[in-house]
């Protein structure tokens, strides 16, 4: 193993261990799992409403517990539709269709809101050190770029588990209340998000790091990192606006998408749809100019 691979190794190991002492860790557990806790039994609640409705409308009997017509439900042609409406698209109404209905929830939740909260969680981690003149006797033992490396490798180990924690919560809670319940696809529709997650939270994963390397005031870096990402946001839909599109601003608007990773997460989310590497190389892309445009400053400046 070279020393720059093992220096990187070191300072992730610290930064998951300086997570666990000062307790940062249990928080964005209690966050996501909370959160995904929360959020698969609001939508367990959501789904007995609807069979109820359902059973009313066609003049049924109430189902006998909630999720037991699932399978019937998700299997029929106005739960198509009514994809079809929310997605706009015949061919992803029928690919949601055919995951369970928790799985599509999960990766919507997912996609919105998990990169609020790595932009929340992650931004102090430089910061902090600089603020405490504490990076000062690692950079000198490791050099910047590995330490840099070091605690953004650390923080995406963290939001991994978090994502796997949060899958197997909304598991567990739609095995607990759901009658219908399809543990295999379930399990494999879940956990087969969390890795694509996973890369579309890097950019703001990066971001975050750069808010936290430029400079060494945490509570600053925690500003720029969510104010920075509501204006890459904004900056995404500037182009939706029709008064601002035309021949000539369309291809200006299409480059400028480039350097937001908001929208990214559609060949994701939808596979099938052929918009995959796209979204890959540009997630990827972004990571590697955040992180680069932050670690450019932080190699200049007087620690």
């Amino acid at each position: 193993m070279s020393p720059f691979v093992r220096d990187v190794g070191l300072v992730a190991r610290f930064e998951l261990g300086e997570a666990i002492r000062s307790r940062m860790l249990v928080v964005m557990t209690l966050l996501f799992v909370g959160a995904g806790a929360l959020g698969a039994w609001g939508f367990t609640e959501v789904l007995g409403t609807v069979e109820e409705n359902a059973a009313k409308v066609m003049g049924n009997a109430p189902p006998p517990s909630r999720g037991s017509t699932l399978k019937q439900m998700t299997r029929s042609r106005s739960y198509r539709d009514m994809l079809r409406v929310f997605t706009r698209d015949d061919k992803k109404a029928d690919y949601f269709a055919s995951l369970p209905p928790i799985v599509v929830f999960f990766g919507w939740a997912s996609f919105t809101f998990v990169p609020w909260l790595v932009l929340l969680t992650a931004s102090e981690s430089i910061a902090g050190e600089v603020a405490t003149r504490s990076i000062r006797f690692s950079v000198v033992r490791t050099g910047r770029l590995p330490f840099a490396l070091g605690k953004m490798v650390g923080q995406a180990v963290v939001v991994a588990g978090m994502m796997v924690l949060t899958a197997a919560t909304f598991f567990v809670v739609a095995w607990i209340r759901l009658a219908g319940f399809e543990p295999g696809a379930t399990a494999l529709g879940l956990f087969s998000y969390a890795p694509r997650v996973l890369l579309y939270v890097m950019p703001f994963l990066a971001w975050a790091m750069f808010a936290s390397m430029i400079t060494g005031n945490p509570q600053v870096a925690r500003s720029i990192s969510l104010g920075g990402a509501v204006a890459l946001n904004i900056l995404r839909g500037l182009g939706k606006i029709p008064a601002l599109q035309g021949p000539a601003l369309d291809p200006i608007w299409d480059f400028l998408k480039l350097l937001t990773p908001f929208g990214h997460n559609e060949g994701l989310l939808y596979p099938p749809g052929g918009a995959l590497m796209a979204d890959v190389a540009v997630c990827l892309m972004l990571t590697v100019l955040y992180f680069g445009g932050g670690f450019a400053m932080l190699r200049r400046r007087d620690l």
